[in-house]
């Protein structure tokens, strides 16, 4: 990845724009996906090393890199070792950074810089922008799609191209514009979302009413934006869910990063560290501060934040192992769901959820069922149950449905 990428940094310098116009469709709405997060046994939180004003932190080959001030270390086995910030100036304060696997390139107002296997190197392209205006950054392939306070900027092949939407119905300001291919990026503009194609010059509405962003990543094909009001996931085909982290709107907790590294999809709040999976969300740990592009996960399977200026290491990697179903999951069923579903009661389907085999076809289905808030599991007439009770069947889906 980090060949096209140099490519792109070294030598941007041409530039032009390109504007686009929404037809006037009818907008789909957003799908709410409400669920308070789950709270399970807690990781063991440490606080390795001494920090005066650490303002980022990423992986970098593997291992969890901190920018403490205009120092960069490197975490090793057990300590920190002091990385090179080349020759041309250091990153000073971080407006944003976009986390590719084991590399990375940050916008700072000291210019862009991007990993070397001795540390950072500054860009070229930072000349080409006022680094004060910087307020997101995110890389796809060879594209460097950069969100300033006043442009949608596209970085590719050499050429710096402004993107702006103008559609009659959105007066707002950009708030940012996240690539999802080298040639297509989504863009919010005031609370609209809107899907552009730079090669065929098309734009399409996807959303309205958005709020404030503040994070964003990339989940596979799927693209995460973190707002006020929760996290935004829009799919490869325009559709847009917007998940609380919250079991109703009027509590949606604000998200304050969103990173996606491995596996682990992790998310700052004002107040937690969150584990966000397909069917919820598990609370890691809970914070008095949290930073914006502060939250990775080492090769070790570690989660490392910030916490005002501490930075803080969670041992994620000694999770517990995942429930089987002979162990957990039948006794789960046999107190909360057999006395519907081996009688028919409730209008429930006639089914022995006491066996492996039929317990593991109506899993997904279950876990939908058991963290509704509208149509839960069992029915509200006959019993309801607790997040931290039914949180044994989660887990067993998401530990891969073990006998």
């Amino acid at each position: 990845m980090r060949v096209p990428l140099l490519s792109s940094v070294l030598f941007a310098a041409c530039s032009g724009s390109i504007q686009m116009t929404p037809p006037p469709l009818e907008v789909p709405s957003v799908t709410v996906s409400l669920g308070a997060p789950t709270e399970r046994d807690r990781p063991v939180r440490s606080q390795p090393g001494t920090w005066i004003t650490p303002s980022a932190l990423w992986r970098q080959s593997g291992n969890v890199v901190v920018l403490d001030g205009d120092v960069l270390t490197q975490r090793s086995v057990t300590s920190f070792s002091i990385l090179s910030v080349g020759t041309e100036g250091t990153p000073g304060a971080v407006k944003a950074l976009s986390r590719r696997g084991d590399g990375v390139v940050l916008a700072g107002t000291g210019g862009f810089f991007h990993d070397a296997p001795s540390g950072l190197l500054r860009a070229p392209m930072s000349e080409d922008f006022s680094m004060d205006t910087v307020r997101f950054v995110d890389v796809v392939g060879a594209a460097i799609w950069v969100t300033t306070k006043t442009e949608a900027v596209r970085v590719l092949d050499g050429r710096r191209q402004a993107v702006s939407i103008d559609d009659p119905a959105e007066t707002g300001e950009l708030q940012v514009v996240v690539g999802t291919s080298e040639s297509a990026a989504l863009v919010i503009k005031g609370g609209s979302l809107y899907a552009a194609d730079l090669t065929a010059l098309t734009v399409t509405t996807l959303a309205r009413g958005l709020s404030t962003v503040t994070a964003i990543d990339h989940l596979g094909t799927d693209t995460l934006i973190g707002t006020s009001a929760g996290l935004l996931q829009i799919a490869a085909d325009g559709t847009v869910t917007q998940r609380t982290l919250s079991a109703n709107l009027e509590t949606a907790q604000a998200v304050v990063d969103v990173e996606v590294v491995g596996d682990a999809t992790l998310v700052t709040t004002s107040k937690q560290v969150l584990q966000v999976n397909p069917v919820g969300a598990v609370v890691l740990a809970e914070l008095t501060r949290a930073w914006p592009d502060a939250i990775t996960k080492d090769a070790a399977g570690d989660v490392w934040f910030l916490d005002g200026a501490q930075v803080v290491r969670l041992a994620t990697s000694l999770a517990p192992p995942a429930p089987s179903f002979a162990t957990d999951v039948k006794p789960f069923m046999t107190a909360h769901c057999r006395s519907c579903h081996a009688t028919g009661a409730n209008y429930a389907p006639q089914l022995d959820l006491e066996t492996y085999a039929t317990a593991r076809t109506w899993a997904a289905a279950s876990v939908t069922r058991l963290t509704s808030t509208q149509s839960p599991m069992p029915p509200a007439s006959a019993e309801t149950l607790t997040p931290t009770q039914y949180d044994v069947v989660v887990r067993w889906v998401e530990g891969g449905l073990l006998p």
